[in-house]
């Protein structure tokens, strides 16, 4: 029997999320208030709450002059008032991403933060599984091998990405952005075009430049050894449609996720993770055309055109539905399909947990029952009529994480 993993769940034909650092966000109660109008459906100072799944970032300390939102007050020990708030996402799955242990854009890192970093998160139990480099050139704890980072150089005292690993560390962003509307997307001549136009501009403005800028392919991810000898996924983040990036913050955001860059990722058929700081410059009201299209976007999720999902969720989707291995029992009455609980993908043996397996969607021909195993135990399953490809499937229902309560002391 031929049976084969859809690309996305289904009836869904792309997949988006947002994915926002935390430095220069203007407030704490402006942090959770729009957490909370992105996420819940409750009435928030911007208005009735869109009820999406979006994710956010932290960081553990400020080495900065600047405010900043961080776990620790300054370089101290001492809590801040985010510090419940950030664990409270962090159970939740609300945050799932580190945007390095800190600010330190003057300099100063040292292997010691990352290691109470890792204290907070081993006493928690707390995984997580994205990092997001931040920073200007002394801020040397960033990952990747490019000029100033030294994150993950065992000869170097800034290293610390074996500390990582510990903490359920999966997907990493050096910096590598694209402009193209849908990652791993159709070859169609948007993105053909796109593509080359890119190329073109990397080789003539940066042909003198070793930063990671932009690639030369189109893909979400890429296995990237580090320079300790580990393996991991390497992601690229959107950054617009054309154009430079400016301080990509609240303003910018609108602009980002303008309702034709909505349709075309549908068109595209693409991943999408999208490079923001939408906490910057937010105050206790939105631009009109930032509501609108938000709007918009809560629209084409509803109608199940966009699956959205924190950025560990969608890159994880992207890993299981690329890598997932499974035996299929064709029986007199029914269909066994049995997901094998190792993935071999290209950075090595992944173990796979069940909440991995949301939104799973397998195309088969339903003329007689199908039943999937995981574990050695049945999994909640859903019969899909013919899609587009005028195929039929079967789906792991996709569900979306519980947003918590959250309250500001």
């Amino acid at each position: 029997m031929n049976v084969k993993v859809r690309k996305f769940p289904y009836p869904f034909k792309c997949a988006f999320s947002i994915s926002s650092d935390i430095d220069n966000a203007s407030s704490l109660d402006s942090f959770v208030q729009f957490m909370d109008f992105l996420n819940s459906e409750n009435q928030t100072i911007y208005g009735p709450g869109l009820g999406l799944e979006v994710g956010n970032s932290f960081w553990f300390f400020n080495g900065s002059k600047s405010f900043q939102l961080s776990y620790f007050e300054g370089l101290t020990h001492k809590e801040t008032l985010l510090a419940p708030i950030i664990r409270t996402y962090l159970q939740s799955k609300h945050i799932d991403t580190l945007h390095s242990w800190g600010n330190f854009d003057k300099g100063g890192f040292k292997r010691s933060y990352a290691n109470k970093g890792m204290e907070v998160l081993n006493k928690y139990n707390f995984d997580v599984p994205v990092w997001v480099n931040h920073g200007i050139n002394p801020n040397y704890q960033k990952i990747g091998d490019y000029p100033n980072m030294y994150g993950d150089d065992p000869n170097h005292s800034c290293y610390h990405s074996d500390l990582l690993f510990e903490s359920g560390f999966e997907y990493v962003w050096t910096g590598k952005a694209t402009h193209i509307i849908g990652q791993d997307g159709k070859n169609n001549f948007s993105i053909f075009t796109k593509s080359i136009i890119q190329r073109l501009f990397k080789k003539i403005k940066y042909q003198n430049v070793k930063d990671p800028i932009y690639d030369d392919d189109n893909k979400l991810l890429r296995p990237l050894i580090l320079r300790d000898g580990n393996e991991i996924w390497e992601f690229t983040r959107f950054i617009n449609s054309w154009g430079n990036a400016g301080e990509l913050d609240l303003n910018e955001f609108a602009d980002q996720i303008k309702i034709q860059n909505l349709k075309r990722l549908i068109k595209n058929e693409g991943f999408m993770i999208l490079y923001t700081h939408f906490n910057e410059n937010l105050f206790k009201s939105i631009p009109k055309t930032l509501r609108c299209n938000l709007m918009a976007l809560k629209q084409m999720v509803s109608s199940k055109d966009i699956l959205m999902g924190t950025t560990s969720r969608i890159l994880k989707y992207w890993e299981i539905s690329n890598y997932v291995s499974y035996e299929v029992q064709d029986l007199q009455d029914k269909v066994i399909i049995t997901i094998n609980e190792d993935m071999h993908c290209p950075i090595g043996v992944k173990s796979i947990k069940s909440f991995h397996l949301s939104g799973l969607t397998f195309y088969i021909n339903i003329s007689k029952p199908c039943k999937i195993i995981f574990k050695n135990k049945l999994c909640k399953t859903i019969v899909n009529p013919p899609d587009e490809t005028g195929r039929e499937s079967v789906s792991i229902p996709w569900e979306k994480l519980e947003y918590p309560k959250v309250n500001i002391l």
